[in-house]
């Protein structure tokens, strides 16, 4: 679906396609979402460019992620939204000239449902390039709400219960491993954006007028990239805390285990002698053998038990 803009100050006026040509003095905003070949098409006529694929837009090397060429500047940008439990990745693909950003973006993102709503882009500003921070801003907004959930949800987990049963600990253990797939793939996508932003900083490709917006989202990625690292520390730690949990109850069922084994092996033991086949046994021919090496045997099995109770084993 393909959907224009004009860029006025301050905001985003919709306006029809067929009023676009290549040479317009104005400032517009081709958004594309999902597009087809027709909308390539019509956006490569109207503006006399050519467009990414989508395969084009997932390579990670820096410099496919961008780079410029005939007045052009080429960005792949990852962006972040969680339409369900987990988080989901979504390529987009900008490319901004003198006079016009387009923008390419594969799957429903809240960030841009957002400025699609609200038409607004902040302080004034004609260029083209106050859309594409207007986005970023957006971004790294999200991100830090994902940022501070994920802060919040390992808080939740970070206290030691006693008596947690094995199915609550292998469900607690299920939340940690999503919560450290997510962040993961916010920590992707803040390294993916600073290429981004290091190469608009290296080419000097930000208006004056925006200069200030782009510093303050060069802050704010930095700080998030601190913050990531500090979740993945406690990450890790709560992963490491959950999987000692599961350990500490893999071993108290192998010290039962190994206690039952223990007290009956004394009474096994007088059983495999009397068990055997001798010929000569002077305690077979009494009457009091049999109740005697019952109660042999039940002395033998009390004792470790008080044994190991008086040491604390049990």
């Amino acid at each position: 679906m393909l959907t224009v803009y004009r860029i006025d100050k301050g905001g985003l006026a919709p306006i029809e396609e067929k009023d676009i040509t290549p040479d317009a003095d104005e400032t517009y905003w081709f958004d594309l979402q999902d597009p087809t070949a027709d909308d390539r098409r019509r956006v490569e006529q109207a503006r006399g460019v050519r467009l990414p694929l989508a395969a084009d837009v997932s390579e990670i090397e820096a410099t496919s992620r961008f780079f410029a060429d005939d007045d052009m500047i080429h960005m792949r940008i990852w962006f972040l939204d969680r339409p369900g439990e987990e988080l989901e990745r979504h390529p987009v693909a900008f490319v901004m000239t003198r006079n016009c950003l387009i923008s390419m973006a594969w799957g429903r993102i809240g960030v841009f449902e957002s400025l699609r709503k609200s038409h607004k882009t902040g302080r004034h500003s004609e260029r083209p390039a106050v859309v594409l921070i207007r986005l970023l801003e957006l971004h790294l907004d999200k991100i830090a709400d994902y940022l501070e959930r994920f802060y919040d949800q390992i808080e939740a987990h970070w206290q030691w219960e006693d008596g947690v049963t094995q199915d609550a600990l292998d469900q607690q253990m299920k939340q940690v491993v999503q919560l450290s797939s997510d962040k993961h793939k916010v920590r992707f996508v803040l390294m993916d954006l600073q290429q981004v932003m290091s190469g608009l900083s290296r080419e000097g490709l930000v208006p004056r007028g925006l200069r200030p917006r782009f510093l303050g989202l060069q802050r704010d990625l930095s700080s998030l990239l601190q913050h990531s690292d500090f979740v993945s520390e406690k990450l890790d730690f709560l992963m490491n805390m959950q999987i000692s949990r599961l350990t500490l109850i893999d071993n108290r069922v192998s010290k039962i285990l190994s206690t039952v084994a223990l007290i009956f092996l004394p009474p096994t033991l007088i059983g495999a002698v009397y068990g055997m086949n001798f010929e000569y046994m002077p305690e077979l021919k009494v009457p009091w053998a049999y109740p005697a090496t019952l109660a042999a045997m039940l002395v033998s099995a009390i004792a470790p038990y008080l044994v190991f109770k008086w040491k604390r084993w049990l």
